[in-house]
């Protein structure tokens, strides 16, 4: 558990710390950010490859039937999970390039969870509860932004339209990062279980 507040924590606080002491050039970031170039591409690596992560992990039967199927692979193949999540990374950044660092994103909002729910399903406490109403949060705005990227977009359209809208925004991602950075603190000292 203390592992999640920490990787959790951070980003958020140091984008909320960002968000409150440079405003304008957060609210810069969030207008560019949906089609930058080199954020889509990273993101976009890093979505498929934690996919590759879980596949290869979880070993779901229709995505192994799906890859011994392919006529031009041989299912003998090691880690051919991994090869085609790298030719999907290419083909993605080459065909998709619309809106794709929104899209990204949301495929790592949704997986996220996977990892995070078994790791504090079995911690005897409350606060294991701030993790999973985040992810759950997370995990459905993923869903909709991978469907309707430009919903999110639009929304941080909408944000960055007005100051007070970005300074609101990144107190209240400031507020969640420094409450997960206690919380893993005191998770790390034993104080919460």
């Amino acid at each position: 558990m203390t592992f999640w507040f920490f990787v959790l924590g951070v980003p958020l606080f140091g984008y909320g710390l960002f968000t409150v002491l440079k405003p304008q050039l957060a609210t810069r970031f969030l207008l560019a950010f949906p089609r930058n170039r080199t954020a889509a591409q990273v993101l976009c690596a890093a979505a498929w490859l934690w996919t590759a992560y879980e596949i290869d992990t979880i070993g779901i039967e229709v995505f192994d039937r799906i890859v011994r199927r392919l006529w031009f692979f041989s299912s003998d193949i090691p880690g051919m999970v991994w090869i085609l999540a790298i030719i999907l990374t290419v083909l993605t950044c080459l065909w998709m390039e619309n809106l794709l660092s929104l899209r990204a994103l949301s495929a790592l909002l949704m997986l996220f969870p996977a990892e995070l729910f078994p790791a504090v399903r079995l911690c005897d406490t409350p606060w294991r509860l701030t993790l999973v109403v985040f992810a759950y949060i997370c995990a459905v705005t993923g869903m909709i932004g991978m469907f309707y990227p430009w919903h999110l977009r639009r929304l941080l359209t909408w944000r960055a339209a007005k100051p007070s809208r970005v300074l609101a925004f990144g107190a209240t991602y400031l507020a969640i990062g420094a409450l997960f950075l206690v919380l893993g603190t005191l998770s790390a000292t034993h104080a919460i279980t």
